[in-house]
């Protein structure tokens, strides 16, 4: 029962590599099986069980397929591809480095309403780009997120 499983997480995992034309970021492996087993081996446990049932492996590919598979799906975020969102996020980049000069400030809402309501770029992709940004310590927030400095180049 695990094993074909397994298989056919894999073929499932190619599917959506090939879908989305690049490889995914979560590879199947080995690992995953093994996380699969401990997952019911716990669920065993949890029940007071002292041997692994077959519903407590129906449970643990369950949660596996909810998170891994989730993950390994996400590269479509907002109907676009992982390669699409990079290239938005860059896109958004670049215009707020142009639009917001050095020590200048803006509200999030007005990027919000400039970039996703204007230009049509994904919400998604505006949060990842101020998120990376503030990360590389270009922008910063000040009042609980609503304000947004440009700090550095």
């Amino acid at each position: 029962m695990l094993s074909s499983h397994f298989v056919s997480l894999r073929k499932e995992v190619q599917q959506v590599e090939r879908d989305n034309d690049e490889r995914s970021s979560i590879p199947i492996t080995v690992r995953q099986l093994e996380a699969i087993i401990r997952i019911s081996e716990s669920l065993a446990k949890i029940t007071l069980t002292p041997t692994v049932q077959p519903h407590h492996v129906e449970e643990s590919i369950r949660l596996f397929k909810y998170s891994t598979m989730d993950a390994v799906s996400a590269g479509q975020v907002d109907g676009m591809t992982r390669g699409e969102l990079n290239d938005e996020i860059e896109k958004i980049e670049k215009e707020v480095k142009r639009r917001l000069p050095v020590s200048w400030t803006t509200s999030y809402q007005a990027l919000v309403r400039e970039f996703v309501t204007q230009q049509g770029y994904a919400q998604h992709a505006l949060d990842k780009c101020l998120y990376i940004m503030e990360k590389r310590e270009v922008i910063r927030f000040q009042n609980s997120k609503k304000v947004v400095v440009r700090t550095g180049v």
